[in-house]
């Protein structure tokens, strides 16, 4: 039996990125939607759900990278 293989370098610079952006994304949606829809409770709410749905997609596409494996022979 061989012996599990450490996690690379790369993964922990992807997670790093990945955490990076969502900070970001984080901090210009919530003062996006604040300086638009301030006083309106109800879009308030409808555009966090929504910016709440998209940042799943390129999230799952960096989730995809990070744990992308790399089979012999696949160049």
């Amino acid at each position: 039996m061989s012996e599990p293989s450490a996690p690379k370098f790369s993964k922990l610079l992807w997670l790093l990125f990945m955490i990076i952006i969502m900070v970001l994304y984080l901090l210009f949606i919530s003062r996006l939607i604040d300086a638009f829809f301030a006083g309106n409770i109800m879009l308030e709410l409808i555009c966090y759900l929504i910016a709440g749905i998209i940042w799943i997609f390129p999230a799952k596409w960096i989730m995809f990278e990070i744990n992308k494996t790399d089979k012999p022979g696949n160049d």
